[in-house]
């Protein structure tokens, strides 16, 4: 390609999508997006897309085939898929859109750790411009941006949602109403970007009709950047590889990377940029030592204890989010910090007729302590690389957990939620029995047949399901002993929260990778925007997070440009 364009943007998920619209927003800026996946919304939104149940997220031709992750290491856990979206709009097209903030102490902490204008007084402005909030307004909020943010009416919740409501009340919980305002312990309407009856993904929200319309702007799909492009030290692109097997150039002024927290520093450590002793042993010449690129990897740590609905406590038919409300509340663990741990409520969990007679309660761990690492892999550089999260690998990490557990298990016991639910237990495999929740009409079939034994035998239907999944009893795990934390170690999952890959930070720490700005220490030309640069996890979902990321950074570089 010879066209030199202004601003290279590597990944059109969440980050890039608002990278490209701000960025071309003047008219000044010529910009290349580029996107590994197809532009699937570009003629039409499909309807899986556009549902408001995240069906999407069952669709494998909108994921990254090869993303595996051990939760744990290498050698004491298997990889497994991560749903990593690979389209135009990246994940925000196949997630549940759910909207936390997390709290001004995450913003604080980055700041602490080094970087610099990101306290949460000032990233609050970026939160306020990005969001269009139906139910809210006031200095939290704002009223005109680009993603609507809404939030289901306790009229709507389903009936599971409603018994934990009162479950929790009992267990003296206040019910918050605006958990993006109000930080403290409870329970609350769970805020989600949405449209009244679509979901409202960064991809369409930002890459609207009108700024895809833009002269100034150039959506390249089915584009995968394979190296950056170097020339006397500074980067000028990037060497892409088309879905036919062409290989090209794209070069700019300054590229800016934001293929999301596995696959950005996978992209700089292929590129030369990372740990110097670990790309010398892999034949990669060095163009900078940073050796915190791949580091400081963080996720949320979940644990699934799940129940099948007795027709009282069931949806009714339709689509609705995958989630109506949530709780968050303080372990007070070893001087924890508030709000480190969260319950996820869902009332059904899949898209056929078996997923909408499970329902979970899901203790997260919004705050955790373990750290893991994103590194090729030496036998495949050029490949996915090797992700490991580390989870469980934190004693208080693994405390919390615990107390998560012990939790959801008494919000089982809770005459509210019990008289809906069968009795609860947790799946030991869940992994196989997700095999069969790609859509098509054999897995329909399958689990219809599935869904009617258990309506005619609960305990035989959950004897087949037992085959399929290996299910434990909760009863059988309670007490906090070996079993619970056997369970914990082998059966910890994480959540789609990847952040902290390319962390932000001061230029003479070591293990920081971008300045407050973006920029990566020491290679001019190049800079990083997406969750990479988080320092730590917030405690709450990182979509919203990671587009104020991207709308404060795309203000840095416009202004660095004038």
């Amino acid at each position: 390609m010879s066209e030199t364009f202004d601003y290279l943007i590597v990944g059109a998920g969440a980050a890039g999508s608002v990278l490209a619209n701000r960025l071309t927003e003047s008219g000044n800026a010529r910009v290349a997006l580029i996107e590994a996946g197809p532009d699937l919304v570009a003629q039409r939104v499909p309807h899986d897309i556009e549902n408001v149940f995240p069906l999407s997220a069952f669709n494998p031709h909108y994921m990254w085939s090869d993303s595996k992750v051990h939760w744990r290491t290498v050698q004491d856990s298997p990889a497994v898929a991560l749903q990593q979206g690979r389209n135009v709009g990246g994940s925000s097209s196949i997630m549940g859109m759910w909207a936390l903030r997390g709290t001004p102490r995450d913003y604080d902490e980055w700041q602490e750790a080094g970087a610099d204008g990101w306290g949460w007084d000032d990233v609050l402005p970026w939160f306020c411009k990005l969001e269009h909030d139906i139910d809210f307004e006031g200095p939290f909020h704002g009223k005109s941006g680009p993603v609507p943010i809404r939030r289901e009416k306790p009229r709507d919740w389903q009936p599971l949602a409603r018994a934990v409501f009162t479950a929790t009340a009992k267990a003296g919980f206040r019910h918050i109403e605006d958990m993006n305002a109000d930080f403290g312990d409870g329970h609350c309407s769970l805020p989600i970007s949405r449209f009244e009856t679509s979901r409202a993904s960064a991809g369409l929200c930002y890459l609207d009709h009108a700024t895809r319309q833009r002269p100034n702007l150039s959506i390249l799909p089915r584009t995968e950047a394979t190296r950056l492009l170097f020339d006397r030290g500074r980067v000028v692109g990037a060497t892409v590889l088309r879905d036919d097997g062409t290989i090209e150039s794209v070069r700019a002024r300054e590229t800016v990377v934001a293929a999301g927290a596995l696959r950005s520093p996978s992209l700089l450590l292929r590129s030369g940029i990372g740990p110097g002793n670990e790309l010398h042993a892999l034949g990669i010449e060095v163009r900078a030592d940073l050796p915190g690129v791949g580091r400081n990897l963080q996720n949320h740590p979940i644990l699934f204890t799940t129940a099948l609905l007795r027709p009282q406590g069931r949806d009714a038919p339709g689509w609705r989010p995958a989630g109506s409300t949530y709780l968050r509340w303080t372990s007070g663990i070893e001087d924890g910090p508030p709000g480190d741990l969260g319950l996820y409520i869902r009332s059904y969990l899949s898209w056929h007729a078996l997923g909408r007679r499970l329902a979970s309660l899901a203790p997260v761990l919004m705050r955790p302590d373990s750290r893991g690492t994103v590194r090729l892999d030496p036998d495949a550089p050029d490949g996915a690389p090797c992700v490991e999260f580390a989870f469980a690998s934190n004693e208080r990490d693994l405390l919390r957990l615990v107390q998560g557990f012990e939790f959801a298990c008494r919000l089982f016991d809770a005459p509210e939620v019990s008289e809906l639910c069968h009795m609860p237990f947790v799946m030991e495999d869940a992994a196989r029995l997700m095999r069969y929740n790609t859509p098509s009409k054999f897995n329909a079939v399958r689990a219809a047949a599935a869904a009617a034994w258990m309506d005619l035998d609960p305990q035989g239907g959950m004897r087949v399901l037992q085959h399929y999944a290996r299910l434990a009893p909760l009863a059988s795990l309670r007490g906090g002993g070996d079993a619970l934390l056997d369970y914990i170690r082998t059966s910890v999952t994480g959540t789609g929260h990847v952040c902290g890959t390319c962390a932000m930070g001061r230029a003479h720490d070591r293990m920081a990778v971008t300045a407050p700005d973006g920029a990566v220490h020491g290679v001019p030309g190049l800079r990083v925007a997406d969750a990479s640069v988080m320092p730590r996890v917030p405690a709450g979902n990182t979509h919203i997070p990671t587009i104020m990321i991207a709308e404060k950074l795309a203000h840095a570089i416009e202004k660095a440009s004038r």
